[in-house]
C-alpha cells in the first residue's frame, strides 16, 4: 500500500479527469483546498450548509466517525446514506486507501 510521506493514508479525489492525490493532513475539504480543488460551501467549512458533501467511493473506515451534527446536515440537505462533509471528516487509519467524489468535480 502506498503511503504519503509522514505515514498520512493515500487520499484521492476521483475527478473527471482522473484521480487527484491529496497530500497533507487535517480535514478532507483541507487537503481539497491545498489540491486546487474547489469545495462548495456558504459555511466557511463549520459544518452547517452541507454543500461540501461527498461521496465515499473506497476506505470509509479509514475516516473519522460522523458526528451527530454532521448526520443532522447530511439529512436535512438530502444527501445520500455515506456521504461526508469535507469539511468535518479526517483520515484516521494511515493504513487504508480513501477516495472521495463530488458532483461538481
Amino acid at each position: 500500500m502506498p503511503r504519503e510521506a509522514g505515514g498520512v493514508a493515500l487520499l484521492s479525489a476521483c475527478t473527471r479527469a482522473g484521480d487527484v492525490p491529496l497530500a497533507g493532513r487535517g480535514t478532507v475539504m483541507d487537503r481539497c483546498l491545498a489540491a486546487g480543488l474547489p469545495v462548495a460551501s456558504s459555511c466557511s467549512g463549520r459544518g452547517a450548509c452541507g454543500r461540501c458533501a461527498m461521496a465515499v467511493l473506497e476506505g470509509a473506515a479509514a475516516l473519522s466517525p460522523a458526528s451527530l451534527r454532521e448526520q443532522r446536515v447530511l439529512r436535512r440537505n438530502g444527501h445520500p446514506e455515506g456521504a461526508r462533509l469535507a469539511c468535518r471528516c479526517r483520515v484516521l487509519d494511515p493504513a487504508l486507501r480513501v477516495r472521495v467524489r463530488a458532483d461538481y468535480w
